[in-house]
């Protein structure tokens, strides 16, 4: 027989065991309900990544016979994830070039590119969000130049950012005989996040601005006319782009998503000439970088490689325009005064007459190497880059022999041939001008004189006629003076 006190802690065990079942019933209806949810979620995501990969399979622009793979509907999803304001829209050919950059092959590049990156992308970021550009932009001049600042391609486009003459001028960018501030990372980033920004506001699309940036304004707005829709997308238009621009967007969207998926596809940063600490100076005198990098005790090439936009060891800076230096920081132990003394020990100009015993040293554009002279010393001497001098003469190691010729294009020359030319240009045009006064004559408008009339008494023509005459149609009166220029 069961005493009273048994049976109270009977009960009351059963009343504690009942409610801790009923919660754990209400915690595994939560789980129910929430894998549910998601699994509903996924299900609605996957049909649209169908509806939308249907729509780019039956779309003119973008053929793909093949069916829609897992793989495709995975792709979409990690572009949709790391989009924010710039769309990385999927294509065919956005796939392929994936698989491209985030192949084996192009491991050794993409490494490269992500090493350089750690120098550059901060920088990029930065000046982007200061003029107000997406930060991801930044991977353009990836697909641009390779992040070698002193890209220079066929058409003269320079820099990391492939900047041409025209765009330097007019955003103030120096372009002379000892600085091209195209290879400046800063200067060039704050003109190109302008020129984008400026093509967003006109077009209201970062691809839209990014293919006018490629191929020209002019050919972006006449293939939105040709596409006939009134808010145009890229690919709206990309059938009446050049093949050139075609690819340039799906290229940056391939970029994109490999560095931004660099971990799992095994794409680690590379060391680099790059210091990763550097400090900025801004100098207003004429000194020599070889001197900055003797006192720093660096390399001649590191400082080189963090002034990119120098075409010489000598740094032209002046009071009016200022110059960055970029220095590595290195030991403080570094003797202080080393560094002072080089940074005010200013470099005189050449002179005339060094000018003119340089200029004799140097044989149909040849120079031959005497005895000790080395790579460094030549360079020092006609203030260029080793490299350069390596390049001119297709030449890797680091040995030269006296006796040797050496290819030496020295920038003054050109640009004094090129002066040249222009006087001498200048002074046909002035010849014209003149021959051309000789032979101008007026004619007095007689009663019944037509314009083609005028025109063939006197050798010339009528457009030519009423071009001088400021005339907009062929009416003329008689007693009308008219000037005459002979053909």
């Amino acid at each position: 027989m069961i005493g009273k006190q048994t049976l109270i802690s009977i009960l009351g065990g059963v009343c504690y065991v009942l409610p801790l079942m009923a919660q754990e019933s209400a915690v595994e209806g939560m789980k129910e309900a929430t894998q549910t949810f998601f699994q509903k979620s996924i299900e609605k995501e996957k049909q649209e990544i169908y509806q939308y990969l249907d729509s780019i399979k039956s779309s003119g622009n973008n053929r793909h016979d093949s069916e829609i793979t897992d793989e495709d509907i995975q792709l979409v999803r990690k572009l949709k994830a790391i989009e924010r304001e710039v769309p990385l829209d999927y294509s065919p050919r956005v796939k392929d070039l994936i698989a491209k950059y985030t192949s084996d092959n192009y491991n050794p590049y993409m490494c490269r590119m992500m090493g350089l990156g750690q120098y550059y992308f901060p920088l990029f970021d930065k000046i982007m969000d200061e003029v107000g550009v997406p930060r991801e932009l930044k991977y353009l001049s990836v697909v641009e130049s390779s992040l070698n600042p002193r890209d220079i391609s066929s058409a003269g486009a320079t820099g990391l950012w492939q900047l041409m003459y025209y765009e330097a001028k007019t955003y103030h960018l120096t372009v002379d005989s000892y600085t091209d501030q195209r290879m400046d990372p800063i200067a060039s980033s704050y003109a190109i996040a302008k020129i984008l920004k400026e093509a967003y506001d006109e077009y209201g699309d970062w691809l839209l601005a990014i293919a006018s940036y490629n191929g020209g304004k002019g050919a972006v707005s006449r293939a939105i006319q040709r596409s006939g829709k009134d808010k145009a997308t890229f690919w709206d238009i990309a059938p009446y782009l050049t093949q050139q621009t075609q690819n340039y967007i799906p290229k940056f969207i391939a970029i994109t998503y490999a560095m931004k998926y660099a971990d799992e596809n095994d794409i680690n940063a590379a060391d680099t000439e790059l210091s990763l600490r550097t400090q900025s100076l801004d100098i207003n005198k004429r000194i020599s970088l070889n001197q900055i990098a003797d006192a720093l005790h660096v390399s001649k090439e590191t400082l080189r490689a963090l002034n990119p936009s120098f075409k010489k060891n000598v740094l032209n800076g002046t009071e009016d325009s200022p110059l960055r230096l970029v220095l590595p920081v290195v030991d403080k132990k570094i003797a202080t005064e080393e560094l002072y003394a080089a940074l005010n020990t200013p470099v005189p100009s050449v002179n005339s007459s060094q000018a003119e015993n340089l200029g004799e040293s140097i044989q149909n554009g040849r120079y031959k190497v005497k005895v000790g002279e080395t790579f460094a010393s030549i360079a020092d001497k006609f203030e260029v880059t080793v490299q350069d001098i390596k390049s001119w003469n297709n030449l890797r190691g680091n040995q030269i022999v006296p006796g040797q010729n050496l290819l030496i294009k020295k920038e003054d020359d050109f640009v004094s041939a090129k002066l040249a030319r222009n006087t001498e240009r200048s002074s046909k045009k002035s010849q014209q001008r003149a021959s051309n006064a000789t032979r101008t004559a007026y004619y007095v408008v007689k009663k019944g004189d037509t314009l083609s009339e005028i025109a063939d008494k006197n050798g010339t023509s009528v457009g030519r006629l009423k071009s001088e005459n400021d005339l907009s149609g062929n009416r003329i009166k008689p007693g009308m003076k008219l000037k005459v220029s002979k053909k």
